[in-house]
């Protein structure tokens, strides 16, 4: 559907870039979860993707005429307007027409659960509502490629799972989407692909079903790490993260996990919490960025 090649964007009077050369392809019915700090060039890419900003060099190469839908983090609606009205103006700008027209209207209006605030000014809905509401004006869109960014921020947890839901409909019917978000159980419930952008560029690009198979094994204390432990971990030369109170090791073996379970029955304080599992890829994502949100 779409491949960026070796892409770049820098902003004006920046002295140095947004994005440097991001290559990747998006398929037709693929869902893509892009994850990255705050500052780390999401927004960026989702704005060349939609054609908002032009890139510095490289190429965005469509296979067919672009066709975009854009849920951007920051609210794009009429705060005069009712909801209703916000909608009926946003379809005429998509130039939805007859049959096509009332089916998006449908679509929008339930996805985003907005039947009760039609007749409502944009402006007076809560924080939540207005998400909502610019969640329907983007997938009103008859797009083929959807642009989520952020869009559950500030949703109360039912409506947000509304919108997931939506989101996975529209996948089920073959359109692509990239999605944005912190919340990392959202993309792995959405998404089968995980790209991650780190200072402007992939640091990863992996399907999730491709995530490492080896066990992580988590440990929490109520104040601090033992110092045993952690001393334990270097001369097994274990691949281990300490992050404030909890201690997280990587691809750890049956063998070192019970070594380690000895050690750890006779270190005091005991932890709070242990978890021996394979990596979620909220793990993968901290073990790759350095644990960097």
């Amino acid at each position: 559907m779409l491949e960026l090649c070796h892409l770049h964007y820098r902003y004006p009077g920046a002295e140095q870039d947004a994005l440097s050369d991001i290559n990747f392809k998006i398929q037709q019915g693929q869902c893509i979860g892009l994850l990255g700090a705050n500052g780390a060039g999401k927004t960026t890419l989702l704005s060349l993707i939609a054609q908002l900003i032009t890139p510095s060099a490289g190429q965005l190469r469509w296979q067919q005429q672009p066709s975009l839908g854009l849920v951007p983090q920051t609210l794009a609606f009429y705060a005069k307007l009712s909801s209703q009205e916000n909608l009926h103006l946003f379809a005429d700008l998509y130039l939805l027409k007859g049959q096509q027209r009332q089916q998006q209207l449908s679509l929008a209006i339930e996805a985003a659960q907005l039947e009760s605030l039609l007749h409502k000014k944009a402006g007076q809905l809560s924080g939540g509502q207005q998400r909502r509401l610019n969640f329907a004006l983007g997938i009103l869109a008859p797009a083929q490629l959807f642009l989520f960014d952020e869009v559950t921020v500030g949703v109360d947890s039912v409506s947000r799972q509304h919108l997931l839901n939506a989101i996975k409909q529209l996948k089920q019917s073959g359109k692509s989407i990239i999605y944005t978000s912190h919340y990392l159980p959202e993309i792995e419930q959405i998404a089968e692909r995980v790209i991650l952008l780190n200072a402007g560029k992939v640091q990863l690009d992996i399907a999730l079903a491709e995530q490492p198979s080896a066990h992580n094994l988590v440990i929490e204390w109520v104040s601090g790490i033992p110092i045993e432990l952690v001393k334990l971990c270097q001369q097994q030369q274990l691949d281990f993260q300490q992050q404030h109170n909890s201690l997280i090791i990587h691809a750890l073996t049956q063998p070192q996990w019970a070594t380690l379970l000895t050690h750890i029955s006779h270190t005091t304080p005991a932890p709070t919490r242990m978890n021996y599992s394979k990596p979620s890829l909220e793990q993968l994502y901290l073990q790759v960025s350095g644990g960097q949100l």
